[in-house]
């Protein structure tokens, strides 16, 4: 008898994911819908830091090229949905929240829209950053790599969104770290001490990641990305003082 409530708890757990999965699809189509109205604007926003690195190390207005008659217009498609991520994450954030909510108590239930708001920030908050402070910088190292030696730098569409899409999902995605960590910790499902005593290794990771993130092995570009990480990881432990986790509470 126990066997069987604990497959139907899991069945019934794998249709609520099943359910918050189909729920966020739903959003992310609409919000490309939306997103792919303004393609072209969206294009011409993900391309003003490399626009300003070529301007800068070759003194020139760049000019991005296309090889075949369908990239553009399958770059559109894969730039709105990279788009309708961003767009609808509060709503795919919201529905994260809903399918753990059922094992959390009443009280920890009302953290639903500080997690969204969080959560929404952070990703949307470290994608701008790459946006702002790294790609630049990684950019213009590229191109000064052949500035003087006479060679023409053309760049496809599909190769600069690649490299773009790559890096602002990594940056957004790695600042989420830091709240999903604080979280773990606040349901004592994460002891704060286990940051704490591991903070050498936790370093080493965040370096390491940076590392694969950024498009540039300068040390420049590798700490711009770094550093913020490792001041949000003493932040979360910080954080974590001012709030009284499942195992303090036992």
């Amino acid at each position: 008898m126990n066997e069987t409530n604990q497959q139907m708890g899991f069945w019934q757990h794998f249709g609520e994911l099943r359910i918050r999965i189909i729920r966020s699809f739903i959003a992310i189509v609409a919000s490309f819908f939306f997103c792919y109205g303004f393609h072209k604007q969206i294009f011409q926003f993900l391309r003003l830091p490399f626009d300003h690195a070529y301007l800068m190390v070759l003194d020139q207005t760049p000019t991005l090229i296309q090889t075949g008659i369908l990239e553009a217009f399958i770059v559109y498609l894969k730039l709105s949905l990279l788009a309708s991520i961003f767009v609808a994450s509060p709503f795919v954030f919201y529905q994260a929240w809903k399918f753990v909510a059922p094992g959390l108590k009443a009280s920890e239930k009302r953290h639903v829209i500080p997690f969204v708001l969080l959560a929404t920030t952070f990703f949307v908050g470290g994608a701008l950053f790459g946006y702002i402070f790294v790609f630049p910088k990684g950019f213009a190292f590229f191109l000064s790599l052949t500035s003087d030696q006479n060679i023409q730098a053309l760049i496809r569409m599909q190769d600069y969104y690649r490299l773009a899409s790559w890096m602002l999902l990594g940056f957004g995605i790695s600042f989420e770290a830091p709240l999903i960590a604080m979280y773990l910790v606040y349901f004592g499902i994460l002891p704060r001490s286990a940051l704490i005593s591991h903070w050498r290794g936790i370093i080493v990771g965040i370096v390491i990641f940076s590392a694969i993130v950024t498009p540039t092995p300068d040390p420049g570009t590798l700490m711009m990305m770094s550093l913020p990480l490792i001041c949000l990881y003493g932040l979360t432990i910080i954080v974590t003082y001012f709030f009284k986790t499942k195992e303090a509470q036992e």
